[in-house]
This record gives structure tokens, sequence and C-alpha cells, in this order.
């Protein structure tokens, strides 16, 4: 590789720069410096090839690395118009709200953009907290919501909040019970019924009655793929409406098409009230949005400074959202979902017939999870032997991660992926699976 200077590069020497002026937050050990991506495939400094399984971080590659259309519409808007005052509109911006409001699950709605999707929850729970006066908002164990100190209040995994000191989460902020079909916490059974109770008490009996919002995914990815049951996220809404509390749906992750519907809300005939999105729309850029139901919003609340941003309602975020709606709209990446996800859970389903960690095989659409374990009887996470395999999947150069537990491998590559990169991106995590057990047996 050439730096700008002309001088020859190694993957070495890239590597001990990025140690000493890098500032991580998840590094590793093992990691690569890559300096290509086309499609589903990603190249490192040392000329190897990868196929990303993961879609960048769990989805900004949704349309595939480096998306022709999608450079193309960014390159032109950055030479014409990348940026405006906070206070102004942009044509982009028009035109992208305009779209969003055809095609929200809340139905007519406004959408306020901003540069991430933990940046866009956050914002969307101030928006509740001024719509509706109130300052208490819930959330579910196993959830995620991003990772500032409020959304960190927000988040249902330990192993991310733990280090934060108590007196600094939000009071305010409280959890409700998550009815997880495979490992439920209340019943013995995969019964949801119990969790809706559960959040109904918390709203009659357990707050100040001052509840401006319940927040949820609908499939908890850093939670492990958890797809909550349709009844269960039906009755929530029931369950809010009736309460006069607005239903916070965050699609960070599972909006666009991925999980074989344009929306997660769609798969269960749901319509939130404000819906956070980010990632896919962004094809690769910066993105985060807050989508919510027209008739919420009056104009003193547009007036006051409820969220401020430099980067907020920009054209060029907007250039690339456009841009990602004309190819999932173009490619028919909805029904390729579809396809896509069938294919990949049948064949998780077939190797669960010959490797016994495999203990669960779940999520809609290409948002696949393969929850593996050492027991299936007890359902114990295979957590140790998985963090050894993540370092073998880049070995046969397959790009993936483990949620959940650190057990639950993540199989949502770009819904552009052609028939033979899907093939051999199974091909690979196949291997893995088998890596996993190799290592199970040889602990038990």
């Amino acid at each position: 590789m050439i730096n700008e200077d002309g001088a020859l590069m190694d993957a070495q020497s890239l590597r001990t720069r990025a140690d000493r002026y890098v500032l991580g937050a998840l590094r590793r050990e093992r990691r690569v410096v890559f300096t290509k991506g086309s499609g589903s495939r990603l190249w490192d400094a040392e000329g190897r090839e990868y196929l990303d399984a993961v879609s960048g971080t769990n989805g900004p590659a949704m349309v595939g690395h480096a998306n022709p259309h999608v450079v193309a519409a960014v390159s032109a808007q950055m030479a014409e118009l990348p940026s405006t005052f906070l206070i102004h509109d942009s044509v982009p911006v028009i035109r992208f709200a305009e779209r969003i409001s055809e095609i929200s699950p809340t139905g007519p709605a406004k959408t306020f953009l901003c540069p991430g999707g933990g940046e866009a929850v956050e914002a969307a729970v101030k928006l509740a907290m001024r719509i509706t006066g109130r300052n208490e908002v819930i959330s579910l164990q196993g959830a995620y919501h991003g990772m500032s100190l409020a959304t960190m209040s927000l988040g249902g995994l330990p192993a991310l909040r733990e280090w934060v000191p108590g007196g600094m989460r939000w009071p305010s902020f409280q959890q409700a019970p998550a009815p997880d079909p495979y490992r439920p916490v209340l019943v013995s059974d995969a019964d949801w019924r119990p969790a809706a109770a559960a959040l109904r008490a918390a709203l009659d009996a357990g707050t100040y009655h001052q509840v401006a919002a319940v927040i949820l995914e609908i499939v908890q990815g850093p939670g492990g793929h958890v797809e909550l049951p349709g009844d269960y996220v039906r009755e929530v809404a029931d369950i809010c409406r009736e309460r006069g509390v607005l239903l916070i749906v965050d699609e960070v992750q599972t909006g666009l098409a991925r999980c074989g519907a344009l929306w997660a809300c769609d798969l269960h005939g749901i319509r939130p009230d404000i819906v956070v999105i980010g990632k896919a729309f962004g094809g690769g850029t910066p993105f985060g949005a807050v989508i919510v139901r027209a008739d919420l919003i009056n104009d003193e609340i547009e007036a006051s400074p409820w969220h401020i941003l430099t980067f907020m309602n920009q054209p060029l975020q907007a250039a690339a959202g456009n841009a990602v709606l004309d190819v999932v709209e173009t490619d028919q990446l909805v029904d390729r979902a579809v396809e896509l996800g069938e294919r990949a859970r049948a064949r998780f389903r077939e190797m669960a017939k010959t490797y016994e960690v495999i203990g669960d095989v779940r999520g809609p659409g290409l948002f696949v999870g393969v929850d593996l374990v050492t027991d299936r009887s007890t359902r114990e996470p295979a957590s140790d032997a998985c963090t050894q395999a993540w370092e073998h999947a880049m070995d046969i150069g397959l790009i993936t991660w483990f949620g959940g537990s650190g057990n639950v491998l993540k199989f949502k590559p770009p819904l552009t992926s052609t028939d033979e990169e899907i093939e051999r991106m199974l091909e690979r995590a196949e291997a893995v699976i088998a890596f996993v057990e190799t290592h199970v047996r040889a602990s038990s």
C-alpha cells in the first residue's frame, strides 16, 4: 500500500501507528486495517479479502460497501451543498422527510436528522418528554439504545453499563422484563403474557405516573437477536395507547427492509408514535433520524431548543438517505431479505442436526442469530468458545460478531449480496460453528 507521500506502508506499520494514535473503545488485540470495500467484500492492508456478514457495524452497509448509487449521490451533494446553518432547510432534507412520511409506520410524520442512531434515541426521548410534559421512560431488559450517559440508562445489557456509577443513572428511567422466547426470565416457558403484565404494573403502580414513553426494539440486536413475540408487541402498543404513553420503536438496526418488511413494526401491524432510525439509511455515512407522528408536533415545540446539533437536518446525510431509499426500491431489497433470510435459517437449522452447540436459530428476514450453547438442555451460552471463534472467523475471511452473552453468531450480510457470496458466507459460518463445537467438547 502507498501512502499520501508515495511511501510504501506495510500492514504491521499501520497497526503500530493505530496503536499509538487511534483511541479505541472496543479494541481487541486481533484486528485488521482495512483499505477497501465493495459490496459484501472488504480488503485489508495485506490484500486479503473478507466477506462481511454483519454489513459494517450491524447494518450501515446494508446496500453494500461503496454502493455506486450512494457514492454518486453523496459526491454530487458534497460538491453542491454539504451543509447549511441549522435553522434553515434544503432540498435533499425536504425530499427525504417527505419520502419518509409516505412510508413511515407512524402514518404522516415529521423527521429530524442527526449524526447517528444513539443520538437519535436521545433526541427521541427528549422529544417525548417535551410533547408529554413528563420525564419517566421505561425500556426493556436486554435492550440496547446507545452509549451516551442518558441512553446507557435505558440499556438492558449490564455489561455495557456496569462501570457507570449508580448515582449517575437516570432515576426516572426504569426497565421492565422482556419476553425472551428462548430464555424466559419470568416463567418456565415462552409465554409473553407475564412480561406484558409486568409492564402494565410498572406503568400503573411502579412509577410516579409521569411516564412519557415506552421504548423497545422489536428485535433486540446486541441483546442476541431476540425477536419479541408479535402478540406481546401488539399488547404493548395497546397498553401505551390506553394510558396516553408514547410508544417509541428503535429501528436503528431493524428498519428499512432488513427484517423482510420495510419496517419491523410492519411485521406485527403496529403504529408507534415515534420511530428511531440510523445505520442502513446512511449507506455507510453517519446517519440517525427521529420520525414522529405529525399531529404530535406544534409550532411551540419546533420553535424551542428541545435538541440542537451542528449536524442536524443537513443535506449531505439526506442525499445519502435518498440514495439508499432508491436502492431499496429499485433492487427490491424487502423481497431479497425474505429470500435470503429463509435460505440462511434453513441452512443453520440443517447444521443443528450435526452441531449440538446450536441451541436456537432466530430472527426475521436477514437478521439472523444463531445461539451457541454448551448444553441444549441448560442453554448455557458458549461464550468462552465464541470468544476464540471470532478470531477463527477472521482467519478464514469472515467478518461477524457475537451478541447476547457473547454467544449469538450474527448473520446479517448486505441485502445486495449475490447468491454465491451468501453461500460462501454460510460455508464459513459453518466452519466457525464447527470450531465452537470442537472447543466446547474439549472443555467438557
